[in-house]
């Protein structure tokens, strides 16, 4: 095999590793667009009752901060859009909630909250394991 086909086999086995490895990582903003659903549930609880106005305001906090550290990952999030589709969601969310009847609107309202919450824990965990050289 001449070293120029040998160079074109190596270039597209690159190539096809690089495309490969995107494949296998999602799309960051489908994460963010379930924690905008969240949001958008937590608002929601905080109208029935379910939850309080400071906790609307821990959780908006939470997101600003989530939005950001998933926005510094990928530039190319278009935050609009996804808040659309999280507010579509949430509409879907509540539906199978109701459909299953399974479901305490308070304890589904207090777990959403407490989701939002741990995934800025663990953002902020794993800011300070890079910080610290971990």
């Amino acid at each position: 095999m001449s070293q120029l086909a040998k160079r074109l086999f190596l270039a597209s086995c690159a190539g096809l590793l690089s495309l490969s490895a995107q494949a296998d990582q999602p799309h960051l903003g489908l994460y963010l667009k379930t924690y905008y659903t969240d949001f958008q549930v937590i608002k929601d609880c905080a109208a029935q009752h379910h939850l309080t106005d400071a906790d609307v305001a821990r959780a908006k906090d939470a997101l600003a901060k989530i939005e950001a550290y998933y926005v510094k990952r990928d530039p190319a999030i278009n935050k609009d859009k996804l808040m659309k589709l999280a507010i579509q969601n949430k509409a879907a969310a509540y539906k199978i909630m109701r459909e299953t009847k399974k479901v305490d609107t308070g304890i589904y309202c207090r777990s959403t909250l407490k989701d939002l919450i741990s995934k800025l824990h663990d953002i902020d965990a794993g800011a300070t394991a890079t910080k610290s050289g971990s």
